[in-house]
């Protein structure tokens, strides 16, 4: 059997050594700490506790803080008293203490005592107290500072900033679409910290080895432009600035210069001023404001501009524009603090907003990639009229892996195809272009559907890189027998439109998707009688958050219909109206065929 202390003898195993514990044995050593003067009167509160968080003694002050004596206190575990040191803070730092050594001076704690409304604020600190065999205890310093006011508006001032900053990088970074990103910053920014916030941007972002010691000289045609502004909505003179006003480009401004060149936000409060009978406004020393001048400068000037802040927007070594914050009538002047404020807004804006230029730049590569794997043209086949659609998900997301097409075969036959990838960028569309030619190549070998499946599900382990799946509808037309055999690979049915009868789902077997391995594929069948239109699409196209595929597949049948009721259903007419279920923003890309099958001529 192992010792008391846990370090005899293991079963089956070596001596683990003793853990150092902290020594309990001696309950008196702490008698001599709490009737020292210095430890009775000190002005602040002063403890001393067990490495348990168990009270050993405290003095007045302390107690005072929990309207209880001082000897009411003690032997108490600090979780069952009604005050400062009953706060989780305190048993946490108790805890790290205990845990890792260390002392812990610089924390504030705010709470009230249970059952009333008087709150207590006071400074924490906690250290240990030691002997030669290990901890003893801990002690305690709680000073309060609710009559402070300097202390208590110093303190309020700070976590305002830290709460402002803290919701500027929260909601920046939802966004990854560039100006509306930007546009976050100024929108928390106004009116609690500043009267006007503009966020200005190069047209591509400028590296810095562009910004020399003695100055800042911009590639030749460099310009900022302003992508995003708010105005207090209160100030007259700036109630009718609109974006038009100042969103054309302008020169890089010497305080813009200065910002980038020292890699901080810097504030200045000499500004031109309006002079009276002068048609606008000028500078101080009697300049005029330039035609290079940001466009905003003269509106803020009319509405009294006098402090600005300038924070440059830098991140990964590239300087990527600044931010701006002004103050104009009577509201204050800018100060220190801040200035600091406007350092670390400008620090997260510019990461959030080099995040989403980054995402900007891979998602116009992605539906690049997309659109040159996609077909440029569909065959021209005797008997057949088609329409397609390749729809891109909305801005903010990456294209997908979907793909369509439209495979000639020999004997009269011809596979109509619509696939997508699962997962989003350059990877889905690299895998889905893979795919296509992969089944071109094995629809030449007049394999059924079924067949045709699972050979390319068994291809799947050469072409996935990270586990990737992919869903398929592939069917094949015979238009000499009027025959469509399908087979799916986890994909949404076929719809069948024939003239005078609603839209069918051609239903069978989903199968598994591919890249799953080891699982067989079956395949049905029907006939087609001629001016009828099979409608192939992705799942993008009838699936809707809060909804079941059945929804959407439904509500899309009542769509084809509907567009077939008054005039002939044909292909381009179908499309257009089966993309009308689609919302402003779709979520996930959509590929769509549709097939009218017409007599020969």
């Amino acid at each position: 059997m192992p010792d008391n202390d846990g370090s005899g003898p293991r079963r089956g195993g070596a001596r683990r050594p003793a853990r150092r514990r902290a020594n309990t044995r001696d309950s008196s050593w702490w008698q001599g700490i709490s009737t020292d003067p210095l430890f009775a009167q000190c002005p602040f509160g002063l403890g001393i506790l067990t490495p348990t968080a168990q009270v050993l003694a405290v003095n007045t002050p302390l107690a005072e803080l929990h309207g209880e004596p001082a000897e009411a206190l003690a032997d108490r575990p600090i979780a069952a008293l009604d005050g400062p040191l009953a706060h989780p803070e305190v048993r946490d730092a108790v805890l790290r203490l205990v845990e890792t050594g260390e002392p812990d001076v610089h924390q504030v704690i705010r709470g009230s005592l249970r059952g009333t409304a008087q709150p207590y604020l006071c400074t924490l600190g906690v250290w240990p107290i030691r002997s030669d065999d290990g901890l003893r205890g801990v002690g305690v310093t709680l000073n309060s500072i609710s009559g402070d006011e300097n202390v208590l508006s110093r303190l309020e001032h700070v976590r305002a900033r830290l709460a402002l900053v803290n919701e500027v990088e929260l909601r920046m970074g939802f966004s990854q679409d560039v100006v509306g990103c930007a546009e976050q910053l100024p929108l928390v920014t106004v009116p609690s910290f500043a009267d006007v916030a503009a966020i200005a941007l190069f047209d591509a972002p400028v590296p810095m080895g562009a910004l020399p010691e003695n100055g800042f000289d911009p590639p030749p045609g460099a310009m900022l432009r302003t992508v995003a502004a708010v105005l207090h909505p209160d100030i007259a003179e700036l109630k009718s600035v609109t974006p038009k006003d100042y969103a054309r480009p302008f020169a890089v401004p010497a305080e813009v210069r200065a910002a980038l060149r020292r890699q901080r936000a810097e504030s200045s409060s000499a500004f031109p001023e309006r002079r009276v009978g002068e048609p606008g406004p000028v500078l101080t020393n009697g300049a005029r404001l330039g035609p290079d001048a940001p466009p905003l400068r003269g509106y803020l000037v009319e509405a009294g501009l006098h402090s600005q802040i300038v924070a440059p927007l830098i991140s990964r070594g590239r300087a990527l524009g600044a931010a701006m914050f002004a103050r104009v009538g009577d509201s204050p002047a800018f100060d220190a603090d801040d200035v600091q404020t406007a350092e670390e807004l400008g620090l997260r804006a510019a990461a959030s907003i080099d995040n989403a230029q980054a995402h900007v730049k891979q998602r116009q590569a992605v539906r690049t990639l997309q659109r040159h794997l996609l077909p440029r043209n569909l065959p021209s086949i005797d008997g057949l009229a088609f329409s397609y659609a390749y729809q891109p998900a909305r801005t903010d997301r990456l294209a997908g892996g979907d793909w369509y097409d439209v495979i000639p075969l020999p004997e009269g036959r011809v596979a109509l195809v619509v696939g997508d990838v699962t997962g989003h960028g350059l990877q889905a569309a690299a895998l889905m272009g893979q795919l296509r030619v992969a089944v071109r190549a094995v629809a030449r070998l007049g394999l059924p559907p079924a067949a045709l499946l699972s050979h390319v599900d068994s291809l799947m382990d050469d072409f996935a890189v990270d586990g990737e799946l992919a869903s398929c509808v592939y069917a094949v037309y015979d238009t000499r027998a009027g025959v469509l055999t399908w087979a799916r690979a986890g994909h949404p049915p076929p719809l069948l439109h024939v003239p005078g009868s609603p839209t069918r789902m051609l239903d069978g077997p989903p199968n598994a998707l591919l890249g799953i391995g080891g699982i067989g594929f079956d395949e049905t069948s029907c006939e087609v009688p001629p001016g009828s239109c099979v409608v192939l699409y992705s799942d993008g196209l009838v699936e809707r958050r809060g909804c079941d595929i059945d929804t959407g597949i439904k509500d899309l049948r009542a769509v084809l219909d509907a567009a077939a009721a008054d005039s002939p259903a044909t292909p381009d007419r179908l499309r257009d109206a089966a993309l009308r279920v689609l919302p402003a923003g779709p979520e996930d890309d959509v590929a769509l065929l549709i097939t009218a099958l017409t007599e020969k001529s």
